[in-house]
């Protein structure tokens, strides 16, 4: 009998554990679908805003069509001083990405069989940006390239810091040994 009652017990410590087990790995894929949502509103966002931007651009001001074929025209400057070539800013502690975006505590956390990859990204640039989209390319420990993300930052003005995260899916965090972001546009 007192066998009998710890098999039993056994038993409902199996069924009661993998319970748990189903819930956590039901609680990190809904949390992934959550990420994964939120990126496609902010790039959703972000493309409604290129379209507005081009249907201006093409209207002009007077929301008459520019004729096709022809591009608007910009007012360029004949003269170059030496004033316009200012350095590039540097900023400690802090990674350079191009065009005066600089990236810090950058951090790729296991999420199930994905990674997560956070940060903050500063704007140095002197412009704001509605939409600043970056390339990730991450390598292992011999510097064999693995794979290329991006990401996008949506609203970034000039002189901020904004946070990240994007998921980097089908690739286990323990083979990312190295990697790089730069500007992309």
């Amino acid at each position: 009998m007192k066998r009998f009652s710890i098999f039993i017990s056994f038993i409902m410590f199996i069924i009661i554990s993998s319970n748990t087990l189903f819930a956590q790995d039901v609680s990190n894929k809904v949390q992934l679908l959550e990420i994964v949502i939120s990126n496609l509103v902010s790039r959703i966002e972000s493309l409604e805003k290129r379209v507005n931007v081009l249907e201006k651009q093409l209207t002009g001001a007077a929301g008459v069509a520019a004729p096709s074929g022809e591009a608007p025209k910009k007012k360029m400057d004949a003269e170059v001083h030496r004033e316009d070539f200012v350095a590039a800013p540097v900023m400690v502690g802090y990674e350079d990405l191009g065009n005066g975006f600089f990236a810090r505590n950058v951090r790729f956390s296991p999420f199930g069989e994905n990674v997560l990859l956070t940060g903050e990204i500063t704007n140095k640039s002197g412009k704001n940006y509605r939409f600043a989209k970056f390339k990730l390319s991450i390598y292992d420990d011999r510097g064999v390239f693995l794979k290329e993300e991006e990401f996008s930052i949506p609203d970034i003005p000039n002189e901020s810091t904004e946070s990240f995260e994007s998921m980097i899916v089908g690739l286990p965090s323990a083979f990312i040994s190295k990697y790089e972001i730069r500007f992309a546009k």
